[in-house]
Formats: structure tokens, C-alpha cells, sequence
């Protein structure tokens, strides 16, 4: 049956040649569209070479940690504003943010090149294994040859969690931390492992997908991990109240990792250019996120917290990496102090975390029982323990971290080009 064109309609559209030249542009202009959103070409980097911004971002974050970790909970009184002091756990997250930016960033500029799976992997197992076991061997032979515990390390205390890299899913499944020793401690380890988990999938996936679509992909990861942590949850606890799995588990932390992914596409297809006074709306998502995570700090709510801090640390990062040298956020991450802890961050991370029941017992214990004022008493413990973990961080540094970094360009060279 022939189509007619109303009478009612302008005389253009009852022109038989004008709608379907109107159809050949649309179908062209869809088929440009579809070509540029499956294009698979490679990308520009934005920035090239080494962004010292980043290493004073990791100095925020490591700061943040290790301060949390150090609060003793015999000084800190359970109220809201407490609450938000205490809360630089978060920094976790920007982790997370950072880590998913940079390893979308190297998998983007070298998806296209020869040894893509061997360099990528040989590079990154050269700068988590080393430390990571090391501190997981440590561990061993001081419950086993020290404390004499070796019949703790079974079921979800089992070491073999660790060597698999999977504590996480260990703590998962026992709905809580598990317990190793008098002296040391790795449960903080879930966070290496969750980004150990990721770097499995997320290569293949960087490999097979179109730049557009793997930011498609980013956005729904950070718009479907809300849900997913309630999902979690509730298989969990019947009245899904807020378990471990939700905490720990990958696909629960995804929103952090996505966020970070979708800046290194964000930035390599050039979008931040198309976006008028983009530091500026991106000020106000900052401020945003701030407040809301504020809030749900002082009083309470857990699952959507940590997309509002993913997306509150990505903001930061994007801030981190303004052009304008001049830049409030830049010049803050580009302090010295700063750069200089985020260079040693990942001992830091390990070691403070580690050795807590170590401090407690040189100067902790002493500290709370001395009857000095609470802040003094707290601020001398900071200062105490974080001079310890500095100490381990340096000379794991020379002695284990930095020899085997400088393999990297024995068994896994890049060119320089690259």
C-alpha cells in the first residue's frame, strides 16, 4: 500500500524528492555516528611523560589512610563530627580512582602495540609482588616460628587467601576481618587484591572495546554498583543491612575503579575540550559530592556513600590535572611534602596498617594510660607511628621495591615513543 503524505502537511514534506533527500542525510549522518562510536583507533595521550600531580594525589590518599588508621578510638567520642574527622578510610576510594585513570591510560596507549598482555602484566606483577609478599611471608614465619600459631592459619585465615590474592573474598564469605597474629596484620591487603582482580578482567576488556563504548561501559559500572552492593547484602543478611562482601568484593568497588577509567577515556578522546567552563562545573560536582559525602558521614548511609566518594575523588583527580599550572587542586598536589609520600605510598600503605599492633604496644598503650590531654596524647601517637611506618616504607624502598622496578626495563622494556 502507498504511503500519502497529508494535505495538512507543508508543502516541503509533501515533496516526494525533498523527504528522501531528508533520508539519505539521516541514514548518513547515523552511519557517521555508529563509524566514529565503534571506531577502534588509536587515541592521543594528553599527557605524556610523568604527571607529577598524580604522585602528590597519592600522597593525599596515603595521608588521609594512615590517619584513620591511626586515630585511637579511646580519644575519639562517638558523635557526627567525629565521625567525619574519622573518616579517611574514604581515601581508599581515591585509590581506586587513580588506579582505574592510569591503568585504562596505559592500556589505551598500548592496546594498539606488540606485547600488549606480557608487558602490561610483567610490569605490574614487578611492582605489587615483591612487597606484597614479602609482608605476606613476614607474617608466616612470625605466627609460625614466633607465636607458635601455625593451627590459626586455616579456613578464612588461611594464608593460601593472601598468595591467591583473593583476602577479600575470604573476609567476604567470613562477614568480617579474620585474625592472624598478636603483632601484625594484613587484612588491609583487600584493597591490593581487589585491584589485582581488576587488572584480570579489565585489559581484555580495554582490548576488545571502542574507546566510546568502554566509557559507555564505565558510566553503567558506576550507575549499576549501587544496586549491586544492595544486592550483595541482601544475599548476605536477610534484612540487608550492610555486610562485608558489599565492601570488599570488586563488583561492589567498581564505581571508584569506573570513575577513574572513564577520565583516562574522557581525556584521550578529547571531550574536555568540547565542554565550555568544564573546571568550573567540575568545581561545583566537587563541592556537591563533598557536601552529600559529608552528610552521609555524620548520619549514615552506606551503600550510596561510596559512588558519592567515587565520583568525589574522580572530581579531584580531574581538578589534580588541570592544564593551568596555577590551579588551586594542581598546586596542592604538586607540594613536595606530598609528591615525596606518594612516591613511597605503597609501603606506606602496607607497613602502617601492618605493624599496628606493633606500635600500640612500643607506644600506644602508654600513650592512652598516661593521663595526658587527649589531643597531645594523639597527636605524639600520629607522629610516633607514622615515623615508624616512614622508616619501614624507605628502606623497603632500596631495598625491595626499587631493585625490582628497575627490572621493568629488562623484562617488559617500553619505548621510549611509548
Amino acid at each position: 500500500m502507498a504511503f500519502h503524505v497529508s494535505r495538512s502537511f507543508p508543502a516541503f514534506l509533501r515533496d516526494k524528492a525533498f523527504r528522501n533527500s531528508a533520508l539519505l542525510r539521516l541514514a548518513a549522518f547515523l552511519r557517521i555516528q555508529l563509524a566514529t562510536f565503534f571506531s577502534n583507533k588509536p587515541l592521543t595521550n594528553p599527557f605524556p611523560g610523568k604527571i607529577p600531580a598524580l604522585d602528590g594525589v597519592r600522597g593525599i590518599a596515603i595521608l588521609v589512610v594512615m590517619l584513620n588508621h591511626f586515630m585511637l578510638h579511646e580519644f575519639i567520642p562517638n558523635t557526627p563530627f567525629w565521625k567525619l574527622l574519622n573518616s579517611g578510610w574514604l581515601g581508599v576510594d581515591l585509590f581506586f580512582v587513580l588506579s582505574g585513570f592510569l591503568i585504562t591510560g596505559i592500556l589505551l596507549d598500548t592496546k594498539h602495540r606488540e606485547r600488549y598482555w606480557t608487558t602490561f602484566f610483567s610490569r605490574r606483577a614487578l611492582r605489587i609482588f615483591p612487597l606484597y609478599y614479602f609482608a605476606v611471608l613476614v607474617v608466616w614465619l612470625v605466627v609460625v616460628f614466633v607465636e607458635h600459631g601455625a593451627d590459626r592459619l586455616h579456613g578464612y585465615a588461611s594464608l593460601w587467601w593472601f598468595v591467591l590474592f583473593a583476602p577479600n573474598i575470604a573476609l567476604a564469605l567470613n562477614d568480617d576481618w579474620v585474625y592472624h597474629s598478636d603483632y601484625l596484620g594484613i587484612n588491609h591487603l583487600w584493597s591490593v587484591a581487589v585491584e589485582e582482580q581488576f587488572y584480570l578482567a579489565w585489559p581484555l576488556i580495554v582490548k576488545i572495546l571502542p574507546p566510546r563504548a568502554l566509557a559507555l561501559l564505565c558510566i553503567l559500572l558506576i550507575h549499576y554498583s549501587l544496586p549491586i552492593r544492595r544486592m550483595v547484602d541482601e544475599q548476605f543478611h536477610a534484612d540487608g543491612s550492610w555486610t562485608m562482601a558489599s565492601y570488599v568484593l570488586p563488583y561492589c568497588r567498581m564505581d571508584a575503579l569506573a570513575a577513574g577509567c572513564f577520565m583516562a577515556v574522557f581525556f584521550r578522546l578529547g571531550w574536555h575540550r568540547r565542554i565550555p567552563y568544564d573546571q568550573w562545573i567540575v568545581r561545583i560536582l566537587f563541592c556537591w559530592m563533598g557536601w552529600r559525602v559529608g552528610e552521609s558521614l555524620m548520619h549514615g548511609g552506606t551503600h550510596y556513600r561510596d559512588t558519592l566518594s567515587a565520583l568525589f575523588f574522580a572530581s579531584f583527580l580531574y581538578l589534580a590535572l588541570n592544564q593551568h599550572p596555577k590551579g588551586l587542586v594542581r598546586r596542592l598536589c604538586e607540594n613536595p611534602f606530598l609528591m615525596h609520600l606518594g612516591v613511597f605510598s605503597y609501603g606506606l600503605y602496607v607497613f602502617h596498617q601492618m605493624f599496628r599492633f606493633v606500635w600500640m604496644a612500643l607506644f600506644g598503650d602508654w600513650l592512652v594510660a598516661s593521663g595526658w590531654h587527649p589531643l597531645l596524647a594523639q597527636t605524639i601517637y600520629i607522629l610516633l607511628a607514622f615515623g615508624g611506618s616512614y622508616v619501614l616504607a624507605r628502606v623497603s624502598w632500596i631495598l625491595l621495591e626499587k631493585p625490582f622496578l628497575k627490572l621493568k626495563d629488562v623484562w617488559a622494556p617500553v619505548k621510549k615513543s611509548e
